[in-house]
């Protein structure tokens, strides 16, 4: 039994029937060793169970609210609650595939279960857009059990290295009489136990908050870096209003190959501020179409994980926020501003401290973080102020060799996070092999074209790439003019 962090629970009391709580995905996997069908992965997640306490553990909550929830094992745990089997309608492509992902995202989780569902989908391959057999699998998992990577960690229990086939050992078997579900005493004990901890631990963020604090103002005033955009600074935007449960998803694959040749051609720039780049010009291209370019700059949140200080579950990330320079048209200059927000609201995030800014929700108290969470949302509040930021572009590296689920190779992968009232839009940038994949999450009500803004991306791709290959070829010449004189001076004499 463990109670969720102030994080963790956030994902809880944000959970509406507008705005489901859930990351998750798209994986689709092509058979290589004899038919793999629903019954085959129903054994394969079966087997796999054991690997990850994320399968079997479910919420209860503090009666009256007056703690965060807890996790528990769920004494009544049944596999086929979790799992679906849809056909693909005709012709079964990359249409109807990503029309069922929306869908099946828009559909919030059981919370009187464990926080996941699959959902396995034959009949991919009527329209020779995949190969014959192929399968995809779209897995919701709710926010309060894992963040991005930790999503990856429970497809880790079910992935494998090499195809093969697993089969549940009957000395795994769960004990016929599981522990029961505690009651509201003993809820309201372990809360109260926590709360007792909780002022010397709140001393201790406010203090590493002051020291982070004075930090950053004393790097800042030296000018080292530019103080990174505040909360509720960003711009009005189409992205911006109040949502209904209807979602949109699309998704663009690039080569990693030309975005490391992109890396190369613009000094000191990383993979994620190409990703951002790439996803500013998107952006830019599709407000302008519909005349919705804003005069102030859009603002992204970044999240980040904090894994590596901390060695718990759940939730382990903190945020950055950067401006996207959308009002830049110049494709390498773009890229280069973006470069420089980012390595300021990075210099920023690690003089506060990253772990410290996660822990700042751990101290609002759960009843008035639920009570405000549904008051918000109810009377449509994003409408009457402007936003903390514009969108989430978050960016989750995936593995580099292939992957099996059972005796199916995954070809290719996108993933999903949840959209909230006033924040319709999120990017999800995940790797695997050899390519990188963009999925665009949005509700209806912000980005309702979400193929036409897939498609902008792609092109905003292109125009960095093009533009970056040129930049290279004029500083090829320029260095060749340069090395010119000398080699008639060497002739001469």
């Amino acid at each position: 039994m463990e109670q969720l962090s102030g994080l963790d629970a956030a994902f809880v009391y944000l959970d509406s029937r507008n705005a489901p709580m859930h990351v998750g995905g798209l994986h689709v996997y092509e058979p290589v060793a004899g038919a793999f069908g629903f019954a085959e992965f129903r054994a394969h997640i079966d087997a796999c169970l054991d690997g990850s306490p994320l399968f079997r553990r479910r919420l209860v909550e503090v009666p009256l609210h007056l703690g965060r929830p807890f996790w528990i094992e769920d004494p009544h745990f049944d596999l086929d609650l979790h799992l679906q089997h849809s056909a693909l309608p005709r012709p079964g492509d990359w249409e109807r595939l990503r029309e069922l992902a929306a869908r099946m995202f828009s559909r919030p989780l059981d919370p009187e279960r464990p926080l996941w569902h699959l959902t396995f989908v034959s009949g991919l391959d009527a329209s020779g857009d995949f190969p014959p057999g192929s399968f995809a699998v779209i897995s919701r998992i709710h926010h309060a059990a894992a963040d991005g990577l930790g999503t990856l960690d429970m497809f880790n229990a079910v992935w494998s290295s090499e195809p093969r086939r697993r089969k549940r050992k009957a000395a795994a078997k769960r004990p016929a009489q599981p522990r029961p579900v505690p009651g509201a005493l003993g809820l309201l004990k372990r809360s109260f136990g926590g709360a007792f901890r909780e002022p010397g631990e709140t001393l201790h963020w406010a203090a590493n908050l002051l020291r982070g604090g004075l930090g950053a103002g004393r790097e800042f005033m030296a000018r080292d870096h530019h103080a990174p955009p505040m909360l509720f600074q960003a711009p009005r935007s189409p992205f911006n209003v109040p949502i209904s449960s209807r979602r949109c998803f699309d998704a663009v694959k690039l080569p990693l190959d030309e975005i490391r040749m992109i890396r190369g051609a613009v000094e000191g720039t990383t993979v994620n501020d190409i990703v951002l780049a790439v996803c500013s010009g998107g952006l830019r291209r599709y407000l302008q179409a519909f005349g919705r370019l804003p005069d102030k700059d859009l603002v992204a949140m970044a999240p980040i994980s904090i894994r590596h200080q901390v060695n718990e579950g759940g939730n382990r990330v903190s945020a950055m926020l950067i401006p996207l320079e959308v009002g830049t048209r110049k494709p390498v200059e773009r890229l280069r501003r973006i470069h420089s927000h980012a390595v300021d609201s990075k210099a920023y995030t690690h003089a506060i401290g990253a772990a410290t800014l996660a822990d700042t929700s751990r101290f609002v108290p759960y009843s008035l973080a639920t009570a405000a969470a549904g008051l918000y949302s109810g009377l449509h509040l994003a409408r009457y102020h402007r936003p903390p930021f514009n969108l989430v572009i978050t960016n989750v590296p995936g593995p580099r060799v292939p992957l099996y689920l059972g005796t199916a190779r995954l070809l290719e992968g996108f993933g999903t996070a949840p959209v909230l009232d006033g924040l319709g839009l999120i990017i999800v940038v995940t790797s695997y092999m050899d390519d990188l994949s963009i999925s665009i999450t949005s509700a209806h009500e912000a980005a309702p074209d979400v193929e036409r803004l897939a498609g902008d991306i792609r092109a905003s791709f292109e125009e960095l790439r093009e533009a970056c290959a040129a930049e290279g070829a004029k500083k090829t010449i320029r260095t060749r003019s340069r090395k010119a004189p000398a080699k008639r001076a060497n002739g001469a004499g």
